[in-house]
């Protein structure tokens, strides 16, 4: 699903996380945290590295089924690499024991990179008064450089192009080496440059979240999901790397990550685990210790460019920053309530969002669209995730008479108005839907869902077929596969343990991307679409999610 697409990642495949922007006061403050962020990653590496993460269980539906953990190792020291056709990933091996491990990490600082070992056989792993120090050279260093050539943009160009300028780039040696130690690298850090409070030039709807300097919620999710352009801090990226952690010098922070090799569910593990670390920094930070002055200074990695290399650049930065510019997103906080009454009415909050998306779809357009919403299938080996699909004819039935007209009949000189369906009816029909939902959702964690076993079914066709240009069979062609597979709603629910967020770009150029995370007392959720698009808008859907969240509440709650 992820190494066959051929369209730029940024937006279109690469979700970005938003966490509370911290308080830097000086370029020592953001040293410090970026440093603690990494002595939390070689201590969890460690941790992978003895094999010793704990399995988890199954907390509900058939609770305590051991789940797999394999894509939680995939994550450090993993990369996703272009391909002509379908692109690759390299995962870095689990050391035998008694071997000596080396790990090292990339830093983009002012688009230029530079590799910084963390943990060498000679000298061991570098504590944080050292991680610090490595930093702090880098923040000093990178400003001094005349416009290093933005290489990072060609990892946010269009798969196959990609490819083809990594295959030219590599026969220079020095190139080479570059590329391997990015791929092979623990993970990417990128210290970047604020986004114009004007970036994305909207109000911000519902509850106010977090700001830094002004910026809202929807501008620090427009740093973390791409950067901003390729005049802003897309060219201080590597978007083929698994984990990019972003340090901006206002306070926003979060992450942007390849999704190829896990699902959000353990990058919001590890990355909540990260960030619980560097948490216990606090201003003023202490200077690094002398003894750090003994190491060697990062390395800064210096290219080998030919004028068809610096061409490609710019026609890759132009390729995303069109991108950039017609991503139509939106963080709307609803503050009406959260799981807390959700779960009052004995409904699973994620059946009930998942309702509620289907009536604000439908009220904007008056017929519902094929839903995808990610289901994890971990309970069994290797297992990622399957589609809930929740456009059922249930919740169609709910969602039409959700969506009556009140009637206005004359009674002499009185006007009565009345809702052509009860509220008993409604409630019968809701009851309906959220049963169906919620078959729907169990089946597909316990394994019985459809759609990866009509993938396996595909991809099976085509290696059994006798040549490459063998036709598939007509299932695969019918018009009403093609219908059922266009995700105009693509959905999942982001839970996190912070008050952070994680968001991402559609999948249809008619479609909307809409992840959620229901808190106790609210819900965030982060809402895409394409300006290009002439039949959507997140502003019209926000509005119409809200209405529905809030007419569902005033049928649940009426006197009975």
């Amino acid at each position: 699903m992820y190494l066959n697409y051929r369209e730029p990642i940024p937006i279109n495949s690469n979700p970005g996380m938003v966490f509370p922007p911290r308080k830097f006061t000086t370029i020592l403050d953001v040293a410090r945290f970026a440093a603690r962020l990494i002595d939390a990653a070689l201590d969890h590496k460690d941790i992978l590295n003895r094999k010793s993460l704990p399995i988890e269980k199954a907390t509900s539906r058939e609770p305590g089924q051991p789940l797999c953990m394999a894509q939680f190792y995939r994550i450090l020291g993993a990369s996703r690499l272009p391909g002509r056709k379908r692109d690759s990933q390299y995962v870095c091996p689990i050391p035998k024991t008694g071997d000596q491990v080396s790990e090292h990490i990339i830093v983009i600082c002012r688009n230029q990179l530079y590799c910084v070992p963390i943990q060498a056989s000679d000298r061991g792993r570098l504590n944080e008064d050292e991680i610090c120090s490595q930093f702090l050279y880098i923040l000093d260093d990178a400003p001094c450089l005349c416009n290093p050539p933005p290489i990072g943009l060609l990892t946010g160009w269009k798969r196959t192009l990609w490819a083809e300028a990594r295959e030219d780039l590599m026969n220079e040696e020095r190139n080479k080496r570059n590329l391997d130690l990015i791929t092979k690298s623990l993970l990417v850090v990128c210290l970047d440059e604020a986004l114009p409070i004007n970036f994305n030039c909207r109000l911000q709807k519902g509850g106010k979240g977090h700001t830094t300097a002004g910026r809202d919620e929807t501008n620090l999710a427009h740093q973390m999901i791409h950067g901003g352009g390729s005049t802003h801090n897309s060219p201080n990226r590597w978007f083929d790397k698994t984990i990019q952690l972003i340090i901006s010098g206002d306070g926003a922070c979060g992450l942007c990550y390849e999704h190829s090799n896990a699902e959000g569910i353990a990058v919001i593990q590890l990355a909540e685990k990260l960030w619980k670390h560097a948490d216990t920094f606090t201003s003023p930070s202490e200077v690094p210790a002398t003894t750090s002055s003994h190491l060697p200074p990062p390395e800064r990695l210096e290219w080998i460019l030919e004028a068809t290399d610096h061409k490609r650049i710019e026609e890759a930065g132009c390729y995303l920053d069109n991108l950039v510019k017609d991503l139509d997103f939106q963080v709307f906080r609803f503050t009406g309530y959260g799981k807390d009454f959700i779960k009052s009415c004995k409904v699973s909050p994620d059946v009930y969002i998942q309702l509620a998306l289907q009536l604000a779809y439908y009220r904007l357009y008056g017929k519902l669209t094929a839903t995808y919403e990610s289901a994890s299938t971990r309970r069994f080996r290797l297992g990622r995730v399957d589609c809930i699909r929740s456009a059922s004819p249930e919740a169609l039935e709910w969602v039409k008479a959700m969506s009556q007209p009140k009637d206005d009949d004359e009674h002499g000189n009185k006007k009565v108005t009345f809702h052509l369906v009860s509220d008993d009816k409604k409630i019968i029909l809701w009851t309906e839907a959220v049963a169906a939902q919620t078959t729907e959702m169990v089946e597909n964690i316990l394994g019985q869902g459809i759609d990866i076993h009509i993938l396996g079914l595909r991809e099976a066709s085509k290696e059994t077929s006798p040549t490459a240009a063998s036709p598939l069979p007509k299932f695969f062609t019918d018009p009403s596969y093609r219908i059922a597979n266009k995700f105009l709603l693509s959905t999942s629910q982001v839970a996190t343990n912070t008050n952070s967020f994680m968001g991402y770009g559609p999948v249809e150029p008619d479609g909307y991307g809409a992840s959620y995370n229901p808190k106790n007392d609210s819900i965030i959720f982060c809402l895409s679409a394409f300006w290009s698009s002439e039949v959507t808008s997140t502003s019209r859907f926000a509005q119409s999610l809200e209405e529905s969240l809030n007419i569902m509440q005033t049928l649940l709650t009426r006197p009975k």
